[in-house]
């Protein structure tokens, strides 16, 4: 066999080459090489780095476990609230497991590559953190963790031949882009879960003034305008009933305008009250029944009940007192309470001409407005009502259970 040879000068002469066998044996090593690489062969160095970061990312897949495994040991030894949740830990891991296949893969086709699925657990993470109240800085301080976790085993089982610069800066390049990517996706997960909780927030807010207007102020107008109505049939008859009418009704108007700046005036309430049973006979002499046999009853001690929540059964009952009074056309009105130190049970009832049973969209928000109280209570209030048979509410509000002031209860032990 005749082996052509090229010369460098006069009378010189080269040995064959033998690299046209390394680089095809090199490109069934690796197939994908021509593409990379527009085309061309690959050269020995080539060839023996391909097979440095083959064995480099054999060995990152071999110790994921012990990669993850620091990970958390990390986030525990530093308090991080992430470690604290199940579910947050859990996607914490997951995560990290993602990270280190991107790494793997990324070693074995030269170049950083990051696999687009992980968004999706990262919108998971981001939006499982903010309804757990995990603040940012958790998420970036678990972020450091699991750069220098991965790190730290990687370079620790590298062998001293394998630590190539190239090799070391890929497996920092894929680390860092994978972990930036997946912060980029839950943050804005995170920050959209945010903004629908402030959108909640702020129907919250306009539910909760729309029941003040109602409750208090429209209260209010509703006994002036009663009273006024009163004093107008007693003035030729009766004039010093109708002056009692009328300054019941001033002095309506003047407990409306006090409320009215308390709800303008960062919507305080008013003072809890010192007696359910005193403000209810109030209300009830106050809406002035006439022709209405109104009976009030209250069982039980009201010390068992927080005041914020005799405030908020007050103002449930008082709805259902006015509506009973000015749209049933009844003419006997029962209110019942009893309160127990586990519960608080409370009823209406009256015998006038009951529910309509298709109300229209804008029947009011009486109704809606004491049902919102109760839930906000953690109680339930039921309402029973049939045409021209009256209609009965029934609310129960769970207590925690006050049985004994604190000077009693020591007393007692």
């Amino acid at each position: 066999m005749k082996i052509r040879t090229r010369s460098t000068g006069e009378g010189a002469s080269r040995r064959p080459s033998s690299r046209p066998r390394i680089r095809t044996a090199f490109w069934y090593l690796d197939p994908a090489w021509p593409r990379r690489h527009g085309g061309r062969h690959v050269t020995g160095l080539e060839k023996a780095a391909l097979t440095t970061r083959q064995q480099v990312a054999d060995l990152i897949e071999q110790r994921t476990p012990e990669i993850v495994e620091a990970y958390e040991a990390s986030l525990r030894a530093a308090g991080n609230a992430i470690a604290q949740s199940p579910a947050s830990l859990d996607q914490a891991l997951a995560t990290a497991r993602q990270i280190v296949a991107d790494v793997v893969t990324s070693l074995r086709v030269g170049q950083v590559e990051v696999d687009q699925t992980c968004k999706l657990l990262a919108w998971d993470v981001g939006a499982t953190r903010a309804a757990d109240g995990v603040h940012p800085r958790e998420s970036v301080q678990a972020s450091s963790a699991f750069f220098h976790a991965a790190l730290s085993t990687i370079f620790s089982h590298l062998p001293p031949g394998s630590r190539q610069v190239d090799t070391l800066t890929l497996i920092t390049l894929a680390l860092e882009r994978g972990v930036a990517l997946r912060i980029r996706e839950s943050v804005a997960a995170y920050t959209g879960l945010l903004v629908d909780k402030i959108h909640e927030a702020q129907l919250d807010e306009r539910r909760r003034i729309a029941r003040e207007l109602h409750d208090r102020i429209g209260h209010g107008m509703s006994v002036t305008h009663r009273q006024l109505e009163l004093y107008t049939l007693y003035l030729d008859k009766q004039p010093d009933r109708a002056s009692v009418k009328l300054a019941t009704a001033q002095q309506a108007i003047q407990e409306s305008m006090h409320h009215l700046r308390a709800v303008t005036s960062d919507l305080h309430t008013r003072q809890p009250l010192k007696s359910l049973e005193k403000a209810l006979l109030n209300d009830l002499e106050s809406l002035g029944p006439d022709g209405v046999a109104a009976r009030l009853r209250v069982n039980g001690d009201e010390a068992w009940a927080p005041p914020e929540v005799l405030d908020e059964v007050f103002l449930i009952l008082r709805e259902g007192v006015r509506n009973s009074l000015r749209h049933a056309r009844a003419t006997v009105l029962l209110v019942n309470v009893e309160i127990t130190p586990n519960e608080l049970r409370a009823t209406v009832e009256d015998d006038g001409c009951g529910l309509p049973q298709e109300r229209p969209a804008d029947a009011g928000v009486g109704l809606s407005s004491m049902r919102e109280r109760a839930e906000l209570l953690g109680g339930r209030l039921l309402v029973n009502s049939r045409p021209d048979n009256g209609t009965r509410v029934d609310l129960s509000v769970p207590l925690k259970g006050r049985l004994l002031d604190e000077p009693a209860r020591r007393r007692s032990c």
